[in-house]
């Protein structure tokens, strides 16, 4: 009579491990580059930051189809919240609102003056000569 010996059957704890991993890094990797550009003063709008947590939240979805474990479902859960907030705040919040200023088409150009780059007097009767101008607007440095 033989005997089979029998054994557990092993779980491959390391599945999908680098996947989460790599997610939860992309989504912190953004959140630190905008810390630091903002540390630096770069106003600039941080697009990478909503792409990098979607890539993250992309890399944990595939970590929870290899291994599905609460945790990895958890944190997939947060980062793609973190990601659909970061991308509504982009694309619906920091919207401007519609120009409705006092200037519309048709409209009578509002009195101003104004000085020339060669020092003489310009003001919005100018405008009404028959003869073409140019006008640049200068907000200055800051």
């Amino acid at each position: 009579m033989t005997t089979i010996p029998t054994t557990a059957p092993t779980t491959d704890r390391s599945r999908g491990r680098g996947y989460f991993w790599a997610g939860i890094g992309a989504c912190l990797l953004g959140v630190a580059l905008v810390q630091i550009q903002l540390w630096l003063g770069y106003l600039r709008t941080p697009w990478y930051c909503p792409a990098l947590a979607t890539i993250g939240a992309l890399l944990l979805l595939v970590a929870v189809v290899r291994r599905g474990t609460v945790l990895r479902k958890i944190v997939l859960l947060l980062v793609a919240g973190l990601a659909a907030f970061q991308w509504y705040a982009l694309g619906v919040m920091m919207r401007l609102p519609e120009y409705d200023g006092p200037v519309h088409a048709g409209d009578r150009f509002p009195a101003f003056e104004a000085t020339r780059a060669d020092g003489r007097s310009f003001s919005d009767a100018d405008l009404r000569d028959g003869s073409r101008h140019v006008m640049v607007f200068f907000r200055g440095r800051w």
